[in-house]
């Protein structure tokens, strides 16, 4: 999912997605990830608010589809639509840049595992809190506070229906830098940065 502009982050006119981290998009490093997992296939979905992000994509030699920018989940469900799609199906964000392969997996081979048909990623609330970081959205489910991560498998056959969802909930650091503000940004270049280097 790559239709956010970023507004939040005062980038002045830099799309999101295509934020830089270690010389390359944020967007870039989410593909890497998902071409070396075991994900068969990768649609990047982007917005009339990402037209140069549709064009890297593009260019990347990816599939690309333009949604009508109403909203993330709006948005993927309109997708999907397009796209014929059915059977399960990972949605991620495209601003997880520390995100690999190996964890991608663990997420899919979980979802096979599960009696749901839908699968959402969490992370504990006190993880990030002891991470010092503050999410936007938290709830509680089974006497746990837990903050989405932006990482979803759903069954695209059924998007018009209420999906029973398996709670996937893990402790993982990359999983703490979703970029959404300026200290979610300033936060990364500090994890990125050498230790002598931090302030």
């Amino acid at each position: 999912m790559a239709g956010g502009k970023g507004e939040r982050l005062g980038l002045g006119g830099v799309e999101k997605p295509l934020l830089e981290f270690r010389g390359r998009p944020l967007i870039e490093h989410v593909f890497a990830a998902l071409n070396k997992s075991q994900i068969e296939r990768v649609v990047t979905v982007t917005s009339p608010r990402t037209p140069c992000t549709t064009r890297w994509a593009r260019e990347a030699n990816g599939q690309v589809v333009r949604a009508p920018g109403q909203g993330y989940i709006q948005d993927y469900r309109w997708a999907s639509d397009r796209l014929g799609l059915q059977g399960p199906v990972l949605i991620i964000a495209a601003d997880l840049p520390l995100i690999d392969h190996h964890l991608i997996d663990r997420i899919v081979e979980s979802h096979a595992k599960a009696k749901s048909s839908a699968l959402g990623v969490y992370l504990p609330f006190e993880f990030c809190h002891d991470a010092k970081v503050s999410p936007d959205v938290a709830f509680e489910a089974d006497t746990m506070m837990l903050v989405p991560t932006g990482i979803n498998i759903v069954d695209a056959s059924h998007l018009d229906q209420a999906q029973a969802e398996h709670l996937f909930i893990i402790r993982d650091e990359s999983l703490l830098y979703n970029i959404n503000r300026r200290n979610d940004l300033s936060r990364l270049i500090r994890r990125a940065s050498p230790i002598g280097e931090r302030k």
